[in-house]
Order: structure tokens, then C-alpha cells, then sequence
């Protein structure tokens, strides 16, 4: 292979080999234009100058703006340059290294047209490079040296295990931990022929902004990184949307890692070393009315939570609060507290050495004193054993009653709210609270799913009936009871499957049952238990079994819009007949896809239509005409819609209250059912739900989740559009309405899936775990702040995680042309907590603007009173006329700016 400098790009170039409009084939560059196509076009060829020229470039774009999608453009280039090109990917977790990968096979399909050196053959366009992912160094290493592979991931947090557990009982961790990623980096280096990686990604950046902390993860970061004369990569490409998180020393830290120190003397300022390396733009959303910026349409809002009628909280935490201040005297400082660090505004206390007085900061390294606890739990746990002696309870938290009465609708099954308004992203610092706010969120959901099933019941007194059952913790027995004295009476009415059939369990919970809901509890059936099936997982299993004539109910229509089937199967199984109806209905479809037609065994008396079918034609003009675009593309158009199928499908039965609507509609049916064959019910039941279908949450969902399919598949998970034989059990877990994303919450790539859907999670309660990195913005518009973020720069990587491009906001300008994302904070008002609220919110209005253009100063995280006014709260961000639209670091492509040997590429 021919060395080849990297020379120079100018955006045309680019654009002729990569096009950030998806679905534009028609899309050119234009120098004048601001979409954002077409800064991420100049921010590839921008950055490819500057890694040319410089060997290092900073991609500092703000939240939101497509970095990834940049980054994976400079890789593309690079492999047409160099085909045998090695690159690595380093990124915080290993979530976000799968993301990556996703985004990489998404790239390809939909943004690159530079040829087809990149990807195998096939429709799916399915990378030829193979993203090869290693949590650990050793195994990166290992895999390395085998030379089988071009695209390696890895992640930041690798530095911080690279010493063995028994090896941490002696000596220094952090010289053993420098040894150790010597030893890597020398081994990478070999197995590369010494010249290193062709390119180093870092994404996250930030991360290595202490570089002279004393943490595991700085010393060894240096030398894995490599010294002057010997780094790891030959080009390294840093992303962060916040370089200088805390400080402008904060930006020549993280540089620091990768260039080489000035032989002159000192190094150069913040400012010479963004121009130098750096670009660094401002988002803009397209809407209706032209382009918005982020001050156009965010709202800071403020939730003060009051002890009135609660004299007990307001006895307890007066009494924190003395003792918060005798403790804060003793210290003699006014400054020694930090923002977000008080476990008491966030939750009450916990026995000593509960999992629940963790804290959030074992995933974020902010201080060592973060790992085993916060200056005022003590303070928490000594009161709290006291008001449990005395009041024989735990005492209440306001600010949890006041979060709750935000996230909860009035009514979940008023289909008026659009369900995108039911989506909320809650941060919290300390995982008492986590697990707190899920447990509340879901108890209060199960009241108003208990609500609708004994409505359809009809007891004589369905208030009384609720309170009792309740009282009893929506118990399984309690509702078994209830349901047999109701069916005895109602004619024998037993439509039960055969006890062979009942096999289907929850994926577990790790041990969080507690937490979840209990009344989606009732639809699963429960091997281990004695109580095993319900009346509603009895129901579950009728619309999931093939063998039940009711598992039509929400099969796709046999032609994807509205027909109905005419017949079934019948097959043995051991020693009698079963009727196979939901098999029968997928063959009839899959005979469709290859454009022939199949008889069935048997036929029915009547065509039996299908949900789907019924609601095609009410379907929004532009949600049938996606259907209709897929359809349009034959064989592989209907395996999308059979995909899709399956999606909805299993969103409807196991992660959404349309499961609860579904198992009221039929009890109703049911208790004035006149009997008949089992046809004659499935007609019956179909009968009574067509006047009810369009004001209903199973048309409401069908349609969201339809317009939203083509993102899900393409953006958040791996998932292919048209893959329908993999199944989507990774939903089946998601069964709560509230759920939370810690250290402890085990797979978190279905918390990311189910949020960015119309199914649940609704409410998403989230350590700092999901602060950065990973994209929550299909569906929400709604972030809360329960917890205090440390700095101005956390806290703009949270909020980050909902406004993005293609997100909710997005939608919402392009449809309306104005939007609201709310950003709440909830405080305890007139206390210690609505004072370091305060104080957070001068300082960040105060350093925000310097630090959208990478040039603000120090932010001490420690909280300060000194500057606090009663007038605070006019500082909240409201939405503003205008925008100020001038990037700090943009790409320029004049002279001294683009290398003068052309890029030259050799595929």
C-alpha cells in the first residue's frame, strides 16, 4: 500500500461522497446555506484539514448537532483513502460503544454514496467493517494482535479496571494502573508495526479534562495514550460537546493528552488552541419558521414543594435543617457544601449501609469523599430512626409529591394528551432517590390502572373495592378471589386455555420487584407462584397464542391494510386436534410477500377481520401514507409492515396501559355475552369495540408508534426495518410505566428503546449513567433536574439528551413552528434547598453565553450565598424572540486553512 499523506478537503469534495440529508437524493452543498447538512459536511472537511495538518482536531460542537455522524464521515474517508486503515473508538461505556456501532451501519445505508468498498452486498447495505467492541483493555489488546479486524471500540472506563482486585491490597494503585497501560499501549504499538492506530477516536472527551488528578483513569490515560515520539494513534479526533466543562483549563487538559508541548515555553492560550484545533458551532432546528436556536424554545421552570398540611416533614426537616447549619458552623465556612451533594433534598435517610444511601458518583469519579456517602447523611439517618420511633413511619419528602403531581396524567386513558406529553426524563444524584421516584411513579399508575379494570367489572361499589384492594397492594389473591365470585355468577362463563398452555414468565427484575407495577403484574403468568395465572394473564395468553381465535385480534391485516382471513389450520399435536389460527394468518401474509396465494385448511364461517384492519382507513392521511410508501416496495415494503407488526404487537401486550383497555373492553363483552361458538364471540367482541376503536389508546399508540417505527430501526436500536423473524422480547420487560437507568438497572439499551417509543418507560429516572452519550429525544420534551447538577456544563449534557435534532422539539417546530422543551426544577421551598438552587441558577445564567463560545471561566461547584437575590428566579431561561447564530470556531476553507496537497483517494 502506497504511504499517502491525508491532504486537503474542501465540503464540495465531501458532498459528492456523503449526503447528511437522508432521503434527499437531491440535495447539494451550498456554501450559504445554514441547514444543518450542511455544517456537518463542512465540520467533516474541517476536521479532516486540521487532523491533516495538526494531527489532532476537537469537534466541540454544541449538544445535539450530529458528532458522531461527522466523526463517522472523517472514518469513511479515511478507509477510501486507506483501505487497510485501523481505527479505534474510544467511549465511555459500552452502550454507547453499541450506539455507535448502529449509528456507523446507519451512516452507511442512509448518508454515505462514496461507493460500495464499505458495506457487504444486500438491500440491508450491512457494514463490511465489523465494529469489534472490548470493555477490556487486555481483550482490545488480544483481539489487536490477531490482525482480523479495522474498527475497534473500546471504553474510557477500562482505564479505571486495569488493575486486579487482589493486586489493589498493596502498594500504589495508580502507579500499578500506569504500569499496566504502559504495558498495553507497547503491545497495541507492536501489533500495529509501531506506528500506531491510523486514527483514535475519543468520544466524551471531557472525561480527560483532570489530567493531573490522582484518579486511575488520568495516570493511566497518559500512558496509554502514549508520550511525545510514541502516541498511540497517528490522528486522534476528540468529540465533546462542553471542553471546557468547568474551566478553559479544562480545554488545554484534554489536549494536553494528544499534542506535543510548546518548545517555546508556555503553552498557548484556550482561545489560540480552539482556533487552532478546534470547531465549534451552534445547533439550529429547522422549523416552519425558519431556524431556531436553543433560547427560542427552552423554558426553566421552578417546582416549589411546601410542607403545608404535612406538620410532621415540615418538624423533620426543620430539624435537618438546624443540624445541617450547627454541622456547617462547626466547619467555620460558608463554602463547603456542593451543588446537588445534600442527600436530604433529595431523599430521606436510610439505614447505615443500604444500598439506597449510595451515591450516584461511584459512576462519575467527582470526589472520594462521593463514594461513601454525603456530609449529611448522618445528619438523615440519626432523624429518621427517630421519627420511625416515634411516628411508626418513614418521614414524607415533599419534593416527591411534587415531582409526581408534573410527571402524571389526570387520566391515562383520556386519549386528548397527546402520548409524547406523557414522557419525562428525571435526573437525580443520589440512588435513594432513583429507586424512590420509580416506586412512587408506578404505585401511582396502578391506582388509575385498578381504576379502569373494576370499572369494568360494575361492582355495586367499585370506590370501596379499589381502597381494599389497595390496602391489600393490588394483590394477586385478592383480585383471583374477586374475579371467581364474579365469573360463577355470570353463566359459567369459562374461556379458559388448557393449563399446558400456561408457560409464558416475565423476564426478571433483578430483584426491583418492589419497584414495578403490580397491576401489570396480574397479565404474567407466574410459574413459581401459587397464585399462578389471573384472569388477566389468562386473557394475555388468548391474544398471544396462535391456537386462540382471539391472537387475531392484533395480527396485522392479511393484506397490511384492511382484509380479514377466510381460513385456518388444523394440526396434531400428540394425541388430539388443535385449530392454529394465528400460525395460519402469518402464512397467508408471508404467501402475500411472495406475491402468491395459500389455501387454508379449514374456512371460516365469516371473513375475521382484524384490529389493524378496522382502524386503516381512520388512520391520518400522512400515517397511512407511510404504510401505503412501504407497501409500495413489494416483498421487502411487507416485511416492514410485518415488522412493524410484531412491534406493535408486543407493545400493546406487555409495555403500555392499551393492554388494560383491551382486558376492560372484553370483561364488559363478556358479562353480556349470550354465548356461541367461538366465532361467533371473536365477531361479537369485534362488533362491540368498532364505535369505541377511535377514540381509543390502541389507535392512539398504533399511530405513534407507525410514525415513529422508521427511527427506531434507524437510530436507536439494531434492529433492521425490514428484519421481522427477529423478535422485540427486549420490550417484554418493560411493563412498568416508570422506570430508572443507574449502575444497578442492569441492560439499559431497553430503557433507551422504550423511552424513545411510545411504550413505557413514560417516566425515565436517570443517575448521571445516562447524563451523556445516549440519545432520549424521539418522544420527549420534558426534562427535570430533581437533583442539582454539578456544573453548568452537566447540567447542559441533560438536557442535551432531549434536544437534539430529529427529536420531539424538532418535530413539534416543523410542524407548528414554535416549541417548549421544560426543563423543571424541583426545590423545597423556603430552605436550605430553594437557597443552592438559587445560587446554581445566578452562576450558570451567568456563565452560559461564555460557555456556548468555549470561553467561560472557572465554575466552583461548591455552593455559595453570598450572591444569591430574591429576584433569582427571573434568571430561568424563557423563551426568547431572535437568535444569535455566529459560531465561536467555525470551519474555514481559506488560505493557511486547507492543506495544499489534494486529498487523494485511492478507492
Amino acid at each position: 500500500m502506497r504511504d499517502t499523506g491525508w491532504g486537503g478537503l474542501k465540503p464540495e469534495q465531501v458532498a459528492n461522497w456523503i449526503n447528511f440529508d437522508a432521503g434527499n437524493e437531491a440535495w447539494q452543498y451550498s456554501p450559504n446555506d445554514i441547514s444543518m447538512p450542511t455544517r456537518q459536511i463542512e465540520g467533516v472537511a474541517g476536521l479532516w484539514n486540521k487532523l491533516s495538518m495538526h494531527n489532532v482536531a476537537l469537534l466541540a460542537d454544541e449538544v445535539g448537532m450530529g458528532k458522531t455522524f461527522q466523526a463517522l464521515g472523517v472514518i469513511a474517508l479515511l478507509w477510501k483513502l486507506k483501505p487497510d486503515a485501523k481505527v479505534l473508538v474510544m467511549a465511555p461505556r459500552e452502550d454507547i460503544c453499541h450506539q455507535w456501532a448502529r449509528e456507523y451501519a446507519a451512516f452507511l445505508r442512509d448518508h454515505y454514496k462514496g461507493g460500495t468498498h464499505l458495506t457487504c452486498d444486500g438491500p440491508e447495505k450491512s457494514p463490511l467493517h465489523e465494529a469489534q467492541i472490548h470493555k477490556r483493555l487486555h481483550d482490545l489488546s488480544d483481539a489487536v494482535a490477531q490482525g482480523s479486524g479495522q474498527f475497534y471500540f473500546t471504553t474510557i472506563h477500562s482505564l479505571s479496571n486495569l488493575v486486579e482486585r487482589e493486586d489493589k491490597q498493596s502498594g500504589d494503585v495508580s502507579v500499578k494502573a500506569q504500569e499496566e497501560a504502559g504495558r498495553i499501549h507497547r503491545a497495541l504499538k507492536s501489533s500495529l508495526g509501531n506506528k500506531g492506530f491510523d486514527l483514535v477516536v475519543v468520544d466524551e472527551a471531557h472525561y480527560f479534562r483532570n489530567a493531573d488528578g490522582s484518579s486511575q483513569r488520568a495516570k493511566a490515560a497518559r500512558k496509554f495514550f502514549g508520550e511525545v515520539g510514541g502516541r498511540l494513534g497517528q490522528k486522534v479526533l476528540l468529540l465533546t460537546a462542553t471542553p471546557s466543562h468547568s474551566s478553559l483549563r479544562d480545554i488545554a487538559s484534554i489536549l494536553g493528552y494528544f499534542i506535543d508541548p510548546s518548545p517555546d515555553g508556555p503553552q498557548p492560550a484556550p482561545d489560540e488552541l480552539l482556533a487552532k484545533y478546534a470547531l465549534r458551532r451552534l445547533r439550529l432546528m429547522q422549523g416552519a419558521e425558519g431556524y431556531r436556536n436553543k433560547y427560542n424554545y427552552r423554558h426553566e421552570k421552578t417546582l416549589p414543594a411546601s410542607f403545608l398540611d404535612n406538620p410532621e416533614a415540615e418538624m423533620f426537616f426543620a430539624l435537618y435543617q438546624k443540624k445541617l447549619v450547627q454541622q456547617l458552623g462547626q466547619r467555620g465556612s460558608g463554602r463547603r457544601f456542593l451543588y446537588g451533594y445534600l442527600e436530604g433534598f433529595e431523599s430521606v435517610g436510610t439505614q447505615p449501609g443500604t444500598a439506597a444511601s449510595a451515591t450516584v458518583s461511584l459512576e462519575q469519579e467527582h470526589s472520594a469523599q462521593a463514594f461513601s456517602g454525603a456530609p449529611d447523611t448522618g445528619i438523615l439517618t440519626q432523624l429518621t430512626q427517630l421519627h420511625r420511633e416515634y411516628f411508626k413511619s418513614h418521614p414524607d419528602h415533599p419534593k416527591y409529591d411534587t415531582l409526581m403531581i408534573e410527571c402524571q396524567p389526570e387520566d391515562v386513558f383520556d386519549t386528548r394528551m397527546p402520548l409524547h406529553e406523557h414522557k419525562h426524563l428525571v435526573f437525580v444524584r443520589r440512588i435513594a432517590s432513583v429507586r424512590e421516584i420509580t416506586q412512587r411513579m408506578n404505585a401511582a399508575s396502578d391506582l388509575m390502572l385498578a381504576r379502569r379494570i373494576v370499572q369494568a367489572w360494575h361492582p355495586g361499589d367499585p370506590k370501596k373495592l379499589v381502597e381494599g384492594w389497595r390496602k391489600k397492594n393490588w394483590s394477586r389473591a385478592f383480585f383471583i378471589r374477586y374475579v371467581s365470585q364474579q365469573v360463577a355468577e355470570e353463566s359459567g362463563y369459562h374461556d379458559f386455555l388448557q393449563d399446558e398452555d400456561l408457560t409464558e414468565v416475565r423476564d426478571g427484575l433483578g430483584g426491583d420487584e418492589k419497584l414495578a407495577s403490580h397491576i401489570a403484574d396480574l397479565f404474567v403468568v407466574k410459574k413459581q407462584s401459587k397464585d399462578r395465572t389471573t384472569d388477566c394473564s389468562n386473557f394475555s395468553l388468548r391474544l398471544r397464542k396462535p391456537e386462540s381465535l382471539f391472537s387475531l385480534l392484533l395480527e396485522p391485516a392479511s393484506d397490511y391494510r384492511c382484509g380479514g382471513y377466510t381460513g385456518y389450520d388444523r394440526k396434531r399435536v400428540g394425541e388430539r386436534d388443535r385449530d392454529d389460527y394465528g400460525g395460519a394468518a402469518l402464512r397467508a401474509r408471508l404467501a402475500l410477500h411472495e406475491e402468491r396465494t395459500r389455501g387454508a385448511g379449514e374456512q371460516y364461517e365469516k371473513t375475521m377481520p382484524t384490529l389493524w384492519g378496522l382502524m386503516y382507513e381512520g388512520l391520518p392521511e400522512t400515517t397511512r401514507q407511510r404504510l401505503e410508501t412501504w407497501l409500495g416496495l413489494g416483498p421487502q415494503g411487507r416485511a416492514i409492515a410485518e415488522n412493524f407488526g410484531n412491534y406493535v404487537k408486543v407493545g400493546f401486550l406487555f409495555a403500555s396501559p392499551v393492554i388494560i383497555e383491551l382486558y376492560s373492553w372484553f370483561t364488559e363483552f363478556r358479562r353480556k355475552d349470550k354465548g356461541g361458538d367461538v366465532q361467533s364471540r371473536y365477531l361479537g367482541f369485534i362488533k362491540s369495540l368498532r364505535p369505541r376503536l377511535h377514540d381509543s389508546l390502541l389507535r392512539q399508540y398504533f399511530i405513534a408508534a407507525l410514525d415513529s417505527f422508521e427511527q427506531i430501526c434507524g437510530k436507536i436500536t439494531a434492529h433492521g426495518l425490514s428484519d421481522w423473524k427477529k423478535d422485540w422480547r427486549i420490550l417484554t420487560s418493560l411493563q412498568s410505566p416508570a422506570w430508572y437507568a443507574s449502575s444497578h438497572s442492569g441492560d439499559r439499551r431497553r430503557l433507551i428503546l422504550g423511552f424513545n417509543s411510545p411504550f413505557y418507560p413514560n417516566v425515565l429516572v436517570a443517575t448521571s449513567v445516562f447524563q451523556e452519550g445516549v440519545n432520549l429525544h424521539l418522544q420527549c420534551s420534558k426534562v427535570h433536574h430533581y437533583g442539582i447538577a454539578w456544573t453548568p456544563g452537566d447540567n447542559e449534557q441533560r438536557v442535551g439528551r432531549v434536544d437534539r435534532l430529529f427529536g420531539r422539539v424538532n418535530r413539534q417546530l416543523q410542524e407548528k413552528g414554535e416549541a417548549e422543551l421544560a426543563i423543571h426544577y424541583p426545590y423545597l421551598a423556603r430552605s436550605f434547598d430553594q437557597e443552592q438552587l438559587a445560587s446554581f441558577v445566578l452562576l450558570k445564567h451567568a456563565v452560559e453565553a461564555r460557555m456556548d463560545a468555549c470561553r467561560h471561566t472557572s465554575f466552583n461547584d461548591e455552593i455559595d450565598l453570598r450572591h444569591v437575590a430574591d429576584d433569582w428566579e427571573r434568571y430561568l431561561r424563557k423563551p426568547v424572540k431572535g437568535m444569535n447564530s455566529t459560531d465561536p470556531f467555525p470551519a474555514r476553507f481559506g488560505t493557511g486553512s486547507v492543506p495544499l496537497e489534494a486529498y487523494d483517494p485511492s478507492v
